[in-house]
Order: structure tokens, then C-alpha cells, then sequence
């Protein structure tokens, strides 16, 4: 229990909150910027801080490792179940698409409005 763990002050968890904020606000800034490199690294940052506070399941981990495999990057959009992450190109997406299709697994690209 994160929340526990966070009010007793264990010094790893605590630790992990406040580089998660950091790794928001620079996040925020590769966006504004349009760094593409570092928001994808930012992004795996965020899941390899998770990966050691956090007991993740199997199909989870699948799910991260089968992105990386393919050279894409990925994190929990909430509480696991499901990804975010970023590609470089077309030919990427289609790679992670049947890839993830082979494992049961449907991939969307979201249309982000300006």
C-alpha cells in the first residue's frame, strides 16, 4: 500500500512522489518545447521508478516490455491495465500494432486536437 508506505515516510516512496513531479513538470516542458527524445525518456523514467516501489503483475510487465522490445516507450496510464508511451514513426506504430495483436492486445493512436 503506496499511500501507507508514503505516510509512515518510507524514504523510497517519498523520494519516488517527488521525482514523479519532477519527472511531470519536465514532462510539461519537453511538450511546450517539442522534444520529443526527452519526453520518450521521461516516460520511461516514470515506469522504471514504478517498477521499484511498486509490485507490478506479470501481464503488466508484459505489456512495457513488449513496447520496448519494439523501441517504443511506455508507462501506466493509471493504475496498470493499460499504457501510454511514444513512437518515432508510422513504421514503429504498425510494428507495436501487430505485435501487441499477436499477445491479444488492441493498440489506439489518439487524434490530439491543437
Amino acid at each position: 500500500d503506496i499511500r501507507s508506505r508514503f505516510n509512515r515516510g518510507e524514504k523510497k516512496v517519498v523520494q519516488a512522489m517527488k521525482s514523479w513531479a519532477s519527472i511531470a513538470e519536465q514532462g510539461r516542458a519537453a511538450l511546450l518545447d517539442g522534444d520529443r527524445e526527452r519526453l520518450a525518456g521521461l516516460v520511461n523514467e516514470n515506469y522504471d521508478l514504478r517498477s521499484r516501489i511498486y509490485r507490478i503483475s506479470d501481464g503488466n510487465q508484459e505489456l512495457i516490455r513488449t513496447t520496448r522490445q519494439v523501441g517504443a516507450t511506455a508507462k501506466f496510464a493509471g493504475s496498470g491495465g493499460a499504457i501510454v508511451g511514444t513512437y518515432r514513426n508510422e513504421r514503429q506504430f504498425q510494428r507495436l500494432v501487430k505485435t501487441f495483436h499477436k499477445i491479444g492486445v488492441d493498440v489506439i493512436q489518439p487524434q490530439v486536437a491543437e
